[in-house]
């Protein structure tokens, strides 16, 4: 994964450098923990629901179904998602993130673990015997991994799934859009400066993806993809991506 300990740190400290707060005490601050706001504010629930309910669809969750959620966070999503799946693990890097998954979004059918998500995937057969997952969710972390992690996340997964599976890796910034967010002279310019100093965490929001590079690791590993557009306030230059194996 791309700058990896630049991310951990990122998020590790998000709450506290964003928002000036150690921890986590009420609803609204797990929505700005993992930067689910828009101008500065929780996203509204109905928007909130609508997001939800695009997970259910892309992912065609039915509660016989086994649900990883990657960089799944403090749990906004994988919670709401309980009642749709049989059982639900979610897996983060951040220890503070986890530990407010584990105390304010717990289920009986969750287990959320620390770590990240190659060495979480390769030693899955071992934490978890016997378990074949068949759903896979990944919500605006795309863009911290690049086309071989991709590749390699793939590779793990139909390993995992031999039945076949399906992975919806939403809100994934868009290369051919990104001039619609850095949309003044100010923000190209810091945009061209990350680029300049090799930071590729770009004040949060990652690295852009084009739909060639996914499509071309799809191709290669003979895995359907749907790419779709977004259209929901302050997702115009994001895109969500189904990838699905249900050939074998």
């Amino acid at each position: 994964m791309e700058q990896y300990d630049k991310w951990q740190e990122y998020w590790d400290n998000y709450l506290l450098n964003k928002h000036g707060k150690a921890e986590v005490t009420s609803e609204d601050d797990l929505f700005f923990q993992v930067a689910r706001t828009v101008q500065k504010k929780p996203v509204e629930k109905i928007v909130f629901d609508m997001l939800v309910k695009e997970i259910i669809t892309q992912l065609g969750l039915k509660t016989t179904d086994v649900l990883i959620d990657f960089c799944c966070g403090n749990g906004l999503f994988t919670y709401e998602l309980r009642n749709d799946a049989q059982q639900i693990i979610g897996v983060d890097f951040s220890a503070q993130i986890i530990e407010a998954a584990k105390r304010f979004k717990s289920a009986p059918n969750i287990t959320y673990c620390l770590g990240g998500i190659i060495d979480f995937l390769k030693r899955f057969k071992t934490d978890f015997p016997g378990l074949a997952p068949d759903k896979y969710l990944m919500n605006d972390a795309l863009a911290y991994f690049n086309t071989a992690d991709l590749e390699l996340m793939l590779r793990h997964i139909a390993e995992l799934s031999p039945a076949g599976f399906d992975f919806a890796l939403r809100g994934v910034p868009d290369d051919e859009l990104k001039w619609t967010f850095y949309n003044t002279e100010e923000r190209k310019q810091r945009y061209l400066d990350n680029v300049k100093k090799g930071d590729l965490t770009n004040d949060g929001l990652g690295r852009w993806w084009s739909k060639d590079e996914v499509n071309e690791v799809c191709s290669k590993l003979n895995l359907k993809c749907e790419i779709m557009n977004l259209t929901l306030p302050g997702s115009e230059y994001r895109m969500d991506i189904v990838i699905s194996d249900h050939h074998k």
